[in-house]
């Protein structure tokens, strides 16, 4: 379920059930994105432009903007990319339109697809393949500790990221 936080010059809107936990929102703009208070996102504790930035480098789409100041809403390109990560899912990017379990159909700028098979949460990567060991070739993708990727060789339960909290 998305959750919006809205500011003055930008809303940003957050659906835990498709994060992935790569935490780019805590190491981009810690005024505008902090774990230690509620709500977590604040779009008005920074600047409209770097929140913009920092949702861009979301790259499972759990993180998503809309320019409420006339700037320029994020841009898709005019294709679809898909570019397999090594060991992990499968990077979607463009206009890609994704059917819920529920029949609904969101549009988003960017998904991260599972291709282990395992995922709890189809077509969206929960980081089961974490848990199972899956292999596969891929372009290399950091991935950094923090506090909402607590170690690296495991998924983060839902029930455990204090995101859920808002």
């Amino acid at each position: 379920m998305r959750k919006v936080y809205r500011g003055k010059d930008i809303e940003v809107s957050f659906d835990l059930d498709i994060c992935i936990h790569i935490g780019e929102c805590l190491r981009g703009d810690p005024k505008a994105f902090k774990l230690d208070r509620r709500p977590w996102a604040l779009p008005d504790a920074g600047e409209a432009d770097v929140v913009a930035k920092v949702v861009e480098l979301c790259p499972s789409g759990a993180l998503l903007y809309r320019r409420l100041d006339g700037a320029p809403q994020e841009e898709t390109g005019a294709t679809t990319k898909v570019t397999p990560m090594r060991d992990g899912p499968l990077l979607v990017s463009g206009t890609i339109k994704v059917q819920h379990e529920d029949g609904t159909v969101e549009t988003l700028p960017r998904a991260t697809l599972c291709r282990c098979g395992e995922s709890r949460h189809k077509p969206f990567c929960d980081n089961q393949h974490l848990a199972i060991g899956f292999r596969a070739p891929g372009v290399p993708f950091k991935i950094h500790l923090s506090p909402v990727r607590l170690r690296l060789d495991q998924p983060m339960a839902k029930a455990a990221d204090p995101r859920r909290l808002d």
